[in-house]
């Protein structure tokens, strides 16, 4: 098959992880793509033009352009940043509307929407009330979105709900986020030393929707949590310390200590990996055919020399 008989896809959030990851598979397997960007002189949306991608300019909230971007297309990678800003509630389900609706009038036949592993969770956890406004927000919008593409009538659709990526433990910006200790050989969280975290990498994500795209038949209405592991912390603590090449420790505090380090959301979010959790398990993924990698393997292919934690 030449690229001519390849689907062209449009990916949005392209030149973030998730989006970056799905274009470079589609590039793998011979796809046309278009990237779907704000800025088209920025560094990344440069890197990605020079591998041959097509840049198609404007926001999510600019339907003109998402108009423009969508004609010509067999698919849309639909990616959305998680509607939390209080100054625009509702942000994510709208932006998710948009380009659907865009997609359906350019007669796009797939959508392959990225979501979170776990939506849903509160239907089987009433007991469980969110405490902290902005992951109330978190989970109304992500459900929210999800709901969107299920109801846009699209010939195929599918729904990935990646759990938390081991990207986390790499990436300086996300480090200094997530776990700003990390350069101190520190792994700092308030979630028990006994609860397993779900794991995924941006490498089997991007795979993922490549095979949504080959196959939309086999993946139509499907919603697949997606994890590569499924390891406590101080397991996690372990494997990176075996690959980083010295001790890495786990550290255990409480969800009060960690809001006033990181922020009250991101420790509700880690207590609430004690209370509820990401579902997802590599089996899930391999159900559809899908091969992923333990936190072990992927971490033996970084380069901790220049992105050690």
């Amino acid at each position: 098959m030449t690229n001519k008989d390849k689907a062209k896809v449009l990916v949005t959030g392209a030149a973030g992880m998730q989006g970056g990851a799905a274009v470079q598979a589609l590039l793998r397997a011979g796809h046309p793509v278009t990237a779907f960007v704000r800025n088209p002189c920025s560094a990344p949306a440069k890197a990605l033009a020079e591998q041959g991608v097509v840049l198609a300019t404007g926001t999510m909230d600019d339907t003109a352009s998402l108009d423009a971007a969508s004609a010509g297309h067999d698919v849309v990678f639909s990616m959305q940043m998680a509607g939390v800003d209080p100054a625009d509630p509702g942000a994510e389900r709208r932006q998710a509307r948009n380009i659907a609706t865009a997609a359906k009038r350019a007669g796009v036949a797939q959508i392959i929407h990225t979501s979170v592993s776990a939506t849903g969770w509160r239907s089987q956890h009433p007991d469980i009330e969110i405490t902290d406004p902005v992951m109330k927000a978190y989970w109304d919008e992500k459900e929210a979105a999800e709901d969107v593409i299920r109801q846009a009538g699209f010939d195929h659709w599918t729904i990935f709900k990646p759990a938390f990526y081991m990207e986390n433990y790499l990436l300086p910006s996300k480090r200094d986020y997530q776990f700003p200790d990390l350069a101190q050989d520190k792994l700092v969280t308030a979630t028990s030393p006994q609860t397993m975290l779900a794991l995924i990498n941006s490498d089997d994500f991007g795979a993922a929707v490549a095979a949504a795209v080959a196959d939309p038949g086999k993946f139509h209405q499907a919603e697949i949590d997606l994890a590569g592991d499924a390891l406590t912390h101080p397991e996690i603590a372990d494997t990176l310390s075996k690959a980083v090449g010295r001790e890495i420790t786990a550290v255990f505090i409480s969800q009060e200590e960690q809001a006033r380090r990181l922020g009250a959301p991101s420790a509700y979010s880690q207590i609430w990996n004690d209370l509820v959790g990401y579902p997802a398990r590599p089996h899930h993924a391999a159900a559809y055919g899908l091969t992923t990698t333990t936190l072990e393997q992927w971490a033996a292919r970084q380069d901790w020399h220049t992105s050690a934690a």
